[in-house]
């Protein structure tokens, strides 16, 4: 999959209004998700996703501690555009196109793993990128 196709991918799932509201919007929960992973694991995500885009859980510093409703303002403060809309909504479109250009070994360890942070919301239940 190409970039353009996972942000259309984000784009669909999220409703958005266009692919430049599905960039902001895989910029935002990737960098969030980034600070709090470890960065092993990002590197692993990195390697399995579009030129580009893996870069945005890579660039900053990982392995933070912070509960989910810290990652949901994180996220809320990296949109850029005002019709971005509901931070959840959003990290759940993310991470199911994120979870859809994974194996199934990686979607199964990074599910289970959002779990015991406490994140399993924005896990989806059921379609590509679904927990097992």
């Amino acid at each position: 999959m190409e970039r353009h196709d996972f942000y259309r991918s984000v784009e669909r799932q999220a409703t958005l209004a266009d692919e430049a509201d599905a960039r902001d919007a895989t910029q935002a929960v990737l960098s969030a998700l980034g600070e709090r992973l470890d960065e092993t694991r990002l590197q692993r995500l990195d390697g399995d996703l579009p030129d580009g885009i893996g870069d945005h859980l890579t660039d900053g510093a990982s392995g933070r501690r912070f509960d989910y409703d810290e990652f949901l303002e994180r996220v809320t403060g990296r949109t850029d555009r005002a019709d971005v809309g509901d931070p959840e909504r959003l990290s759940r479109a993310v991470l199911g196109t994120l979870l859809e250009h994974v194996d199934e070994d990686e979607r199964e360890d990074l599910g289970q793993r959002l779990e015991e942070l406490g994140y399993e919301t924005i896990v989806l239940e059921s379609g590509p990128g679904a927990r097992s």
